[in-house]
């Protein structure tokens, strides 16, 4: 039997996938189960929510521990550049919400800047008592689907479309390309200040951290596909040479890419990887 089960699931609404990538339950009913890993930055933005436990954390490293006391832990990740250490002693049970670029942003009066005052973050209570209700009915269901049509219909019930084409623009244009931050500023004939202003005002990173981290997951899902040679994938993905692969890649992860593709954990069915440290 598994000691823990991780279970992914896109919005059933189709207007939510274009702001939420997938939702994600994580489960373990083991009095004798810790797991040490290290996660991954990304592009997207995530929701985490635990029952039962307790969050704490310390630099870049993250401690889960069972608390009965505790009903809910809602946490809020964001854009990082850099690689984190996480330890999740069970028994646990988790549910993730990640958001699409600038997906967060659509269910948000405020800039995200004036809500997020620190990264990670806890008691992300932005959505008051009205969520907490959602998360009691998630809970209270074994059902998948169930699960996902409740969160569904309280995130429909939240929209508020970000109206600053700008930045939606700007983002859609790193996807397509690797342009520079000047490259970019000047397809939207906006100066780099207003487009750095952009960035941090409501994704809480720099333009350029962004793109990096676009060129960084495009890789990952790039060798998952076909596991091509390292030197083909540092080219295919638009780095200059195969120093630069490597550089950006110990920068990131803190593994060279040889070592971190050798060590990846893929959970689900998305695109959530991590290596594991220990397992017992």
């Amino acid at each position: 039997m598994p000691k823990e089960t991780y279970t992914t699931l896109k919005p059933k609404s189709d207007v939510l996938s274009k702001y939420i990538a997938y939702y994600y339950f994580n489960t373990s009913k083991e009095t004798n189960y810790t797991k040490s890993f290290v996660f991954y930055p990304h592009y997207r933005n995530s929701i985490t929510v635990y029952q039962n436990s307790k969050i704490s954390f310390n630099g870049n490293t993250s401690k889960v521990v069972p608390n009965a006391h505790q009903d809910f832990e809602i946490i809020y990740t964001g854009i990082h550049p850099n690689s984190r250490f996480g330890k999740i002693i069970a028994p646990f049970d988790k549910i993730g919400i990640v958001f699409q670029p600038l997906g967060l942003n659509n269910f948000l009066s405020e800039s995200l800047t004036e809500i997020v005052t620190e990264d990670p973050m806890r008691n992300f209570n932005y959505f008051g008592n009205d969520f907490v209700t959602v998360l009691n009915q998630v809970y209270n269901t074994s059902d998948f689907d169930e699960k996902v049509m409740v969160l569904d219909a309280f995130l429909l019930q939240n929209i508020k479309p970000f109206q600053d084409h700008r930045l939606i623009k700007a983002v859609d244009l790193m996807f397509k390309g690797d342009l520079s931050v000047l490259e970019i500023s000047e397809a939207l004939h906006i100066n780099r200040k207003t487009l750095l202003r952009l960035f941090k005002k409501h994704l809480n990173c720099s333009p350029k951290s962004f793109s990096n981290l676009v060129k960084f997951r495009k890789a990952i899902n790039t060798y998952q596909e076909y596991k091509p040679a390292l030197t083909d994938l540092a080219y295919q993905n638009d780095y200059y040479d195969q120093s630069d692969f490597i550089k950006h890649f110990k920068k990131i992860t803190g593994f060279n890419p040889k070592k971190f593709f050798g060590n990846l954990s893929h959970l689900g069915t998305e695109d959530t990887f991590w290596t594991v440290l220990k397992s017992k």
